[in-house]
């Protein structure tokens, strides 16, 4: 089976975000993690590989240059096709789909985050279907792989299984069922040290729509009262009950 892994990364949280108006609003590389729709995906490709040995996994994360970091974290898990591809208008979704569906080639299975980066509301992946013109199965929660590669997902009381019998677009959330792996230290050495390249598509460029200006945000931060509660439950009963009567 040939999979592709596509992968935006987001803000790391820990970072307070500071615009650059040179790249586009862009945060620094440094501070970009993989979300955690990133690394669902990137596990359920990992699980079927395990499963079905002569499967091949290609994975292209998003941000040029700036998508590097989160390149090598990638190959750190012992996945040696990874490049980083530019995407020209990260805010046009279908300028964005375009690109990545030129990505995709001929392969069987396409694993995408259900949102794709910080920049995005959920569109990419229908819209990306829709130009590859194959089914998408989105909400990806789970995967079986023993026989049949089966996914499933929970709708409202129900929960749905597909079995995966030919090409695929699966969006992918992630799920308290789904235990990340860590990757092995060698790997990660070997991951340093790996040439990281970058793929270029010929509609990068194309997007009906552009951003005319942008700017940092001057907002106001709200103060907000944080107090601890300890003592026997009856004692922090009355202590919450006071607060919020004070706070009526």
């Amino acid at each position: 089976m040939n999979i592709i892994v596509l992968i935006a990364g987001v803000h790391d949280p820990k970072w307070p975000i500071t615009p650059d108006s040179e790249a586009n609003g862009l945060p620094a590389a440094s501070h970009q993690v993989p979300s955690p729709f990133d690394e669902a995906a990137i596990e359920i490709a990992l699980r079927i590989r395990e499963a079905r040995p002569d499967t091949l996994i290609t994975a292209h994360v998003a941000g040029g240059a700036a998508g590097e970091k989160i390149a090598r974290t990638i190959a750190a898990l012992n996945i040696t096709d990874v490049s980083t591809v530019e995407l020209a208008a990260p805010w046009d979704q279908a300028a964005t789909a375009r690109s990545l569906a030129a990505l995709c080639g001929d392969a069987d299975l396409i694993l995408i985050g259900r949102e794709f980066g910080d920049y995005d509301d959920g569109m990419v992946p229908a819209l990306l279907a829709g130009f590859l013109d194959i089914p998408l199965f989105a909400r990806v929660q789970t995967i079986e792989t023993q026989g049949d590669i089966r996914f499933t997902r929970e709708m409202d009381s129900y929960v749905e299984t597909l079995k995966v019998s030919s090409r695929l677009l699966a969006s992918v959330t992630n799920d308290r069922r789904t235990r990340l792996r860590k990757p092995l230290m060698k790997n990660v050495m070997l991951a340093r040290q790996a040439s990281i390249g970058e793929t270029v598509t010929q509609s990068a460029s194309s997007s009906a729509i552009g951003i005319e200006n942008m700017a940092p945000r001057n907002v106001d931060r709200h103060q907000t009262r944080c107090a601890m509660i300890s003592g026997p439950p009856e004692v922090q009963a009355r202590t919450l009950a006071t607060i919020l009567w004070e706070a009526r």
